[in-house]
């Protein structure tokens, strides 16, 4: 089933558990998406946990990505699992749905697709994936274009080399959107699915657009292509595809509409949902 997981940040004081209540209630949602940072304590986690239990509200995707997760420098890629190590305690404590991560080696540098790169990627999800095997929760591995894990082909060669249960898919099929594929994004969402459809525990929902050209202005860079990610419902994905895609699934997948503020969120999240309700399928 889809289930909506909104970023709503974890409530530490009374009044937060106030906030966080209206907002979840806000976004209809049993659900969310969040994360602790180094300051939280073990304790404050187990008594956050009682509060989200108490209130009838579960932890989706817990994420909080490390840049270091496959840097050239091992001190770097130290910290970031030292960072996941946290992240796998507290979500399992949280009874979190997955923990995501996110492969970042050399971003913006011709490295970031080089075959060293890549094999410090699957080397450091090795590593990762053993501490989510102990920790008893799924890794589940993050996209994108400008980075090692860029494709639906290496998302394939990753899961069948780290033959793990608990090695899943946080997929965000606009961040798998090179240019070519803006105006068929039906078929991209349809191989991702095939390829991968089994082990895709949580979904990024973000619509895609794409502009350049001469209309692009000295602000933007002028640059000869732009694909940018927006508000679902106001650009070319195929979310009855996705809904559908999903509906066909054996077990939950999260939904997490991000990187937008709290109208544009509610108003993503509702426009899946009328997606949903228009195709069957349902949602909660």
């Amino acid at each position: 089933m889809i289930v909506f997981s909104p970023p709503i940040a974890l409530p530490r004081s009374g009044e937060e558990r106030r906030r966080f209540l209206r907002s979840a209630d806000a976004f209809q949602s049993s659900a969310v998406s969040a994360s602790t940072d180094a300051s939280w304590t073990d304790a404050e986690v187990e008594a956050t946990r009682r509060f989200l239990d108490d209130s009838g509200i579960r932890v989706g995707e817990f994420s909080a990505f490390h840049f270091g997760f496959d840097h050239q420098d091992a001190a770097e890629r130290n910290a970031a699992q030292e960072h996941y190590a946290r992240q796998l305690r507290h979500g399992a404590m949280l009874g979190a749905h997955c923990v995501g991560f996110s492969t970042y080696g050399d971003r913006g540098k011709p490295e970031m697709w080089s075959e060293a790169t890549w094999e410090r990627c699957i080397e450091a999800v090795a590593r990762l994936v053993e501490q989510a095997e102990r920790a008893g929760v799924d890794a589940a591995a993050h996209p994108h274009a400008m980075a090692p894990l860029r494709s639906v082909e290496r998302y394939r060669e990753m899961l069948d080399r780290i033959a793990s249960p608990r090695l899943k898919a946080l997929i965000d099929i606009v961040n798998l959107t090179w240019p070519q594929r803006v105006f068929d994004t039906t078929a991209l969402v349809n191989e991702v699915f095939d390829e991968l459809g089994g082990d895709i525990v949580a979904l990024h929902a973000k619509d895609v657009t794409i502009s350049g050209g001469s209309g692009v202005s000295a602000a933007k860079g002028m640059g000869v292509i732009h694909v940018d990610e927006a508000v679902p419902g106001t650009g070319f994905m195929d979310f009855d595809a996705i809904v559908r895609r999903l509906d066909a699934l054996d077990h939950d997948v999260t939904v997490h509409v991000e990187h937008f503020g709290y109208e544009d969120t509610l108003a993503g999240q509702l426009h899946i949902r009328r997606v949903a309700e228009k195709a069957g399928v349902a949602v909660r």
